[in-house]
């Protein structure tokens, strides 16, 4: 896994460095060569490389300036625009200047004077400091580094994303390649910023020094490790036996979708708990079905007999809003003991009340919400909260014993006892109708075989790795959430799951 850490995090990191007597000229001259080999990386070579270099006044600035100081030394020809003017360069950055100057490197005070011509630009604007939107002169250097035709690698971060939250308040670079220093920034990981990074790659600074992360991103050969194949000796019931309570009228599409999701999962029995069985018949024949009886009170005893020995449980796609159903939901929440995930109308269920989750019996709890769920949840606008969700859900799953995985690009798992995982698969592919219904039973079986948190992100990761694949088998804008359910296969294989 990745470890990734907020912006002060890191800083204490340095500061940490320097007390054990690391250097910040040091730290500058480590920042400088994994800069300059990022560049001739991308570029795919140093001899006679036009490099445009934008520095502001800052640390990064000073990073840039020793960059082009190496790059020169390799044969490319870095030219350097100190965007704020070289009279704002102070301590670590002024001395950079000297030696860049000194090895006979090219200086000019117009962006696009720097620009013309490069083969690679390289953004040492803006560092983790900067808040907000980007201000004159650095907002015009942006737009510059926007509208170039060059390849950019950017220092740290793209200036004008935030490391910490992943906000993208104005206008912002666009890298090809961001060399992150020290250690990984979650805001990166995380959009909008997500879609400014490019590839990410680590510039170790040696400042690593046991701090706790405050998230992991997922790789392949975790995923792959948290799902072994099943054994030679397994049948149906050891492979996970799930219970899905899903579907009213109009809506039975859901609840197919998601008996879809499980048994791609793995799951070895889905019985599917709806209010048109007949239809979910036809279109799931692998699962076992059960008609949901109107009345409140019958269906409650119906699910209660069809958990007892199943090992996970799913309510909420397409299963309605009436009055009836609500208090069904709450209520099976509050008594069923086995692991639950809790989806669509499952989570509308508790609308501006969710801190009623906190009370229930089952050993793992999974909500499953995207950005407006979650915020009707919290009781606020979705998009007021889900700029704050790199805190906020981890919050409140704590506060509400609950695995919360808050489903978008980037999507976020939160463990109650503070682990909390980003995912770096997806793509628009899962940006239609349904998908989330693969996901909810993906999710459940998979808990069903281990109910742990590892197992929620392992599912998320796969789930969104099958997006990816079944975009591959053809165009993304035509991609339904059945061509997901039936990509998870490959997905399996991708990760070195062959079983």
């Amino acid at each position: 896994m990745i470890p990734v850490f907020t912006p002060a995090q890191v800083r204490d990191m340095d500061a940490r460095a320097f007390e054990r007597g690391t250097t910040s000229a040091a730290l500058m001259e480590r920042a400088a060569g994994h800069l300059a080999r990022g560049v001739a990386a991308l570029a795919g070579r140093s001899y006679g490389l036009r490099v445009a270099i934008l520095c502001g006044k800052g640390n990064n600035g000073g990073d840039g300036l020793a960059a082009g100081r190496r790059l020169l030394a390799r044969g490319a020809a870095p030219v350097v625009c100190l965007v704020a003017g070289e009279d704002r360069l102070r301590d670590d950055g002024a001395r950079e200047l000297a030696r860049y100057r000194a090895t006979g490197g090219r200086l000019t005070g117009s962006v696009d004077a720097a620009l013309d011509g490069a083969d690679v630009a390289v953004d040492c604007l803006l560092g983790t400091g900067a808040s907000g939107a980007p201000r004159p002169p650095y907002a015009e250097a942006v737009r510059a580094l926007r509208d170039s035709q060059a390849p950019v690698v950017a220092c740290d971060l793209p200036s004008g994303v935030d490391a910490d939250t992943g906000r993208v308040p104005g206008e912002a670079v666009r890298a090809d390649l961001t060399v992150t220093l020290g250690a990984h920034k979650r805001g990166l990981w995380l959009w909008p910023a997500r879609g400014h990074v490019g590839r990410v790659v680590l510039g170790d600074l040696g400042i690593a020094d046991g701090t706790e992360p405050v998230a992991s991103v997922l790789e392949a050969a975790d995923v792959g490790r948290l799902l072994p194949p099943p054994t030679a000796d397994a049948h149906k019931r050891t492979r996970g036996v799930v219970v899905v309570l899903a579907g009213s009228p109009g809506m039975a599409g859901a609840a197919i979708l998601c008996a879809r999701g499980a048994l791609a999962g793995g799951a070895g029995l889905v019985t599917l708990a709806t209010g048109d069985p007949g239809l979910a018949t036809a279109a799931v024949p692998e699962a076992l079905t059960a008609r949901v009886d109107p009345d409140a009170e019958a269906a409650f005893d119906l699910v209660a007999g069809l958990i007892e020995g199943a090992d996970a449980l799913a309510i909420g796609p397409g299963l309605g809003r009436a009055e009836g159903t609500v208090g069904l939901v709450r209520r099976l929440v509050r008594e069923v003991d086995v692991p639950l995930v809790l989806d669509a109308d499952g989570l509308n269920a508790f609308r501006g009340e969710g801190d009623a989750l906190a009370d229930h019996r089952c050993p793992l709890l999974v909500l499953t919400p995207h950005a407006q769920e979650f915020g009707r949840l919290v009781g606020s606008s979705g998009h007021g909260v889900w700029g704050q969700r790199a805190t906020l859900v981890p919050e409140v799953a704590a506060k509400w014993g609950a695995v919360v995985v808050a489903k978008g690009p980037s999507s976020l798992v939160a463990a109650p006892d503070g682990r909390t995982w980003v995912n770096p698969t997806g793509s628009a592919a899962l940006a239609t109708g349904g998908t989330g219904d693969v996901l909810t039973g993906l999710v459940t079986a998979l808990v069903a075989q281990d109910a742990s948190a590892e197992r929620v992100a392992a599912a998320v990761y796969l789930h969104g790795l099958a997006g990816e694949e079944a975009g591959r088998r053809g165009a993304v804008r035509s991609v339904t959430a059945l061509d997901v359910a039936a990509a998870v296969p490959a997905a399996l294989r991708t990760i070195g799951v062959a079983g």
